[in-house]
């Protein structure tokens, strides 16, 4: 009897043996390498960067599985530290009828982004999932959110499903991050120009006032100081303000150290996690009245413009007397996206975009490999 071994335990992410061996050629990539590579991408590649939050596949299936909104409702509430308002872009893998696809979340946009490789597979489950981790990410929301089916590079095998899951969710992230690093840098440049521009302003403030001193009379300085007298004399009091905390209520600072935690690193890793180091035909059964009925306390997203981008198909998923026209949709989602500093095809995603699905494979392999020889 062969024992599965752990290969890595890379900050409580394992790997084992069968895991190790998913990355090969042909190989159905586990929920474990999912874990490890995102909990990877969270301490090496964007600790810094709290607004990047990666889901983990067991939290994602306890979600996504709901089967009351009690559940999502206790989810949510052992989630609150780290689903605070700096959590700008979840990430979420998905997995139903073994095949696996990628859910984003946007609160800038207050929209769900699906990319599924086999088309539409699992277009219906994200759907119903999306309504499920909306009450998890945004419990206070009363208002209704976006669901958008996006044009995805697709797999022309059985396989590649997870691997394509990891590619766009890191060329995304990579885009957001960079976006919000471009944008502090804006920032930080427009405060060094006002800080230098107010110190060259005050030297020449202070040589004129030592001219006017030069030149003033005794007479004068006399007047100046009456007239100062006069304004203080009737001046009214100052208005005691009260000041007003702008900490957002249920948020808490994020640590970037390696020493702490990382954010979300216990989503990541899943600590409690059950192993997936099969398929998940075995769990559908307990869910099937999921797919029949819809719970009333679960709000029903309102789909957006299929395809990637503002020019992709034209078509709604929903047809009602109250769904938005085509040209409306265009242009609700062209102001979300300039609100959220966002370009117009930030979501779009093409083949050149990622990387060849074997050549990650093998990256992944070396990477396990040489993080194994640092433990």
């Amino acid at each position: 009897m062969t024992t599965d071994k752990v290969v890595l335990d890379f900050e409580n992410a394992e790997v084992r043996n069968s895991d190790y061996e998913s990355l090969k050629p042909e190989g159905w990539l586990t929920g474990e390498i999912i874990n490890f590579y995102w909990t990877y991408l969270e301490l090496r590649e964007f600790r810094t960067e709290p607004s990047v939050l990666f889901l983990g596949t067991y939290t994602a299936y306890r979600i996504s599985n709901a089967e009351s909104a009690s559940v999502t409702d206790n989810i949510s509430m052992q989630l609150s530290d780290e689903l605070g308002e700096q959590r700008q872009l979840i990430l979420i893998p998905l997995n139903h009828r073994s095949h696996w696809s990628l859910l984003v979340y946007c609160r800038l946009t207050r929209t769900f982004y699906h990319y599924d490789s086999i088309s539409k597979y699992n277009r219906d489950f994200a759907e119903r999932a999306a309504s499920r981790f909306l009450r998890v990410l945004e419990p206070l929301l009363k208002s209704g959110f976006y669901f958008k089916s996006m044009q995805t590079p697709q797999q022309n095998n059985d396989y590649d499903c997870g691997i394509y899951v990891l590619a766009i969710a890191e060329e995304l992230a990579r885009r957001f991050i960079n976006i919000k690093r471009r944008d502090r840098n804006k920032r930080s440049k427009r405060l060094e120009q006002g800080e230098r521009r107010y110190k060259a302003e005050r030297p020449n403030a202070g040589r004129a006032d030592k001219c006017m001193a030069q030149t003033m009379t005794s007479s004068m300085a006399a007047a100046h100081s009456q007239q100062l007298q006069s304004r203080r004399n009737h001046s009214t009091p100052p208005v005691s303000r009260v000041p007003v905390s702008t900490r957002s209520v249920g948020t808490s600072p994020v640590s970037t150290s390696l020493s702490n935690p990382s954010p979300g690193r216990a989503l990541a890793s899943d600590l409690l996690m059950p192993r997936f180091g099969q398929t998940f035909t075995g769990f559908q059964s307990p869910f099937s009245s999921l797919y029949s009925n819809q719970p009333s306390e679960f709000l029903r997203p309102e789909p957006l413009l299929k395809g990637g981008g503002s020019t992709g198909s034209a078509k709604p998923h929903h047809s009602s007397k109250n769904s938005r026209s085509r040209e409306e949709r265009l242009k609700m989602e062209e102001e979300m996206m300039e609100k959220a500093g966002l370009p117009r095809d930030f979501w779009l995603v093409t083949v050149e975009d990622i990387e060849y699905p074997h050549c990650m494979r093998r990256r992944i392999r070396s990477l396990v490999l040489e993080l194994r020889g640092k433990v």
